[in-house]
């Protein structure tokens, strides 16, 4: 048998006290109770934090019947899942992961302290939106689009005026499609009906020529929902008269078939008050250089999908372009 000199017996005796040392520890860890997490918690609203930077809330406003609006709201389409994302055609499960009811309660408190009154919505958000009034004392007012099971639009205006809705409107898809099918008795029955529920009545759409259309037809609403964006960026493929889609085999998220200039030269035309919708094109654009561009040209109002990070930067650009006062500008304002 091999005689160990000291040193070798003092390494392993330290190893030995190290192996009963590790095996006490695991012993104690194990004893303790098991602490589970079901994910990442949700900051609290905290007005010092997250108004940081904020100039003031928005300071302008306008009506459209009897309804207040802060001429920038809310926009609903990233916290559904069904955002205007362009090629990206993973943004929709992505932000229907992270808005939980949680979350969009978070915007929603954000959205308020900064004097954005309103979110425009589809009536699949009701329900969260019902239980943000309930449970957490908010206020802000929603617009529905009236997309509803089966295309009922009507029926979509009745539930969502039965749960709050401030004001309603043709889904802008929906009522492209009654344009490109000359249906104008669609249109003429919706505002027949939806008018009786008394509230602002609206049409929504992505074509120009859906509003031309309208008019011609004398299917005048209450406002307009009508999107603007530049059309300059890889995937609009544009043809060369500017409006007809290219073909090139990949997702094409462009929302309008005409340039800016001339949905505004139309518009200015219009008495009836617009909201604009979609105005950065899922990002081809920053707000400093989008909102201005829409409020000059035309907007009453632009709605902006914002998430709780980028409120403040967003209502401080829109102040900034109100801070003398309405901007001069062809098309009056409602």
């Amino acid at each position: 048998m091999k005689q160990l000199n000291r040193r070798e017996m003092i390494a392993g005796g330290s190893a030995l006290l190290a192996l009963g040392g590790a095996a006490l520890y695991t012993r104690a860890i194990r004893g303790r109770p098991v602490v589970r997490t079901t994910g990442p918690v949700i900051p609290a609203f905290d007005r010092a934090r997250d108004l940081t930077g904020l100039g003031h809330p928005m300071s302008t406003f306008t009506k459209i019947g009897d309804v207040t609006l802060s001429r920038l709201i809310l926009g609903g389409n990233m916290i559904g899942g069904w955002a205007h994302c362009r090629d990206m055609r993973f943004y929709d499960k992505l932000v229907k992961a992270y808005f939980t009811d949680e979350r969009v309660f978070r915007n929603f408190r954000i959205a308020e302290a900064c004097g954005v009154n309103t979110i425009l919505t589809n009536p699949a958000l009701m329900r969260v939106i019902n239980r943000y009034w309930r449970e957490e004392g908010g206020r802000i007012q929603f617009i529905s689009d009236c997309g509803y099971k089966g295309g009922d639009l009507i029926a979509g205006a009745r539930v969502s005026i039965e749960n709050g809705a401030c004001m309603v409107y043709t889904h802008g898809g929906w009522a492209d499609n009654w344009a490109r099918k000359g249906d104008w008795q669609s249109f003429r029955r919706y505002l027949d009906e939806v008018r009786k529920l008394d509230r602002p009545t609206g049409i929504g759409c992505h074509r120009l020529e859906t509003v031309k259309f309208c008019v011609e037809h004398d299917c005048l609403p209450d406002f307009w929902m009508k999107t603007v964006h530049r059309v300059d960026y890889p995937t609009a493929h544009l043809g060369e008269d500017k409006k007809k889609p290219v073909d090139l085999g990949v997702c094409d998220n462009r929302f309008v078939d005409t340039d800016r200039q001339e949905i505004f030269d139309y518009m200015q035309t219009r008495p009836e008050p617009w909201i604009a919708f979609k105005v950065l094109g899922a990002g081809i654009e920053h707000p400093r250089d989008a909102f201005p561009v829409a409020y000059k040209g035309g907007a009453d109002v632009i709605c902006c999908g914002m998430y709780d990070y980028q409120l403040v930067e967003d209502v401080n650009i829109a102040n900034g372009v109100f801070a003398n006062g309405l901007p001069t500008r062809s098309r009056r304002w409602s």
